[in-house]
């Protein structure tokens, strides 16, 4: 089966495959996923090798309890909590590890803005996912513009996409429209 395809199947067609070990299935979720789960990371200020190291510990937590999610198709609502947990849990090894034996000072709730990264990276994965479902050429231009960490000018997206750099703003016009067209869809306004 092409990797095509398999970008095409819903998470739950992609649990069954991964459940019956398919690993281009498995690719597929986690490239599906990536972004959101290290988003939330990042959002604590961890450093690189942190996230990497969250990244990694949710990957295998999803590997481990991939067969007892309850609702398949909730799988980045799953992800955002593990990932969330991960994130404390990391916090919280790293104040004891800068601590001395003398402190006995907790760690600082983080309830509030755990709350916030949750939302936020709930309202993330939703834009995400709807703008997979742009046309191709949407979707690299947005991707681009707004996922981009380099940043790219209209001048290396206008020579990437093959096109002049004049029609990269009434390009990047249509497609948002076409983005919010998506999103209203799925009721976010």
């Amino acid at each position: 089966m092409s990797a095509t395809k398999y970008k095409s199947f819903g998470d739950p067609e992609l649990i069954s495959l991964c459940l019956k070990g398919d690993p281009q299935a498995w690719e597929t979720l986690i490239l599906r996923y990536r972004r959101l789960i290290y988003s939330i990371p990042v959002r604590f200020s961890f450093s690189a090798a942190d996230c990497s190291d969250v990244f990694q510990a949710v990957c295998l937590r999803l590997i481990e309890h991939l067969g007892e999610l309850k609702d398949d198709t909730k799988v980045s609502s799953w992800l955002i909590t593990t990932t969330t947990r991960q994130c404390i849990h990391v916090r919280t090894q790293k104040h004891r590890e800068n601590s001395t034996d003398d402190e006995f000072d907790e760690p600082a709730d983080p309830g509030h803005s755990v709350e916030e990264i949750r939302i936020q990276s709930q309202e993330q994965q939703r834009v995400r996912e709807a703008v997979d479902q742009l046309s191709d050429r949407c979707k690299q231009l947005v991707e681009m513009l707004y996922f981009d960490h380099r940043n790219p000018s209209y001048e290396v997206i206008a020579q990437t996409m093959h096109m002049p750099v004049a029609s990269v703003g009434p390009t990047r016009a249509r497609c948002l429209e076409k983005l919010r067209t998506v999103l209203r869809r799925q009721g976010i306004h």
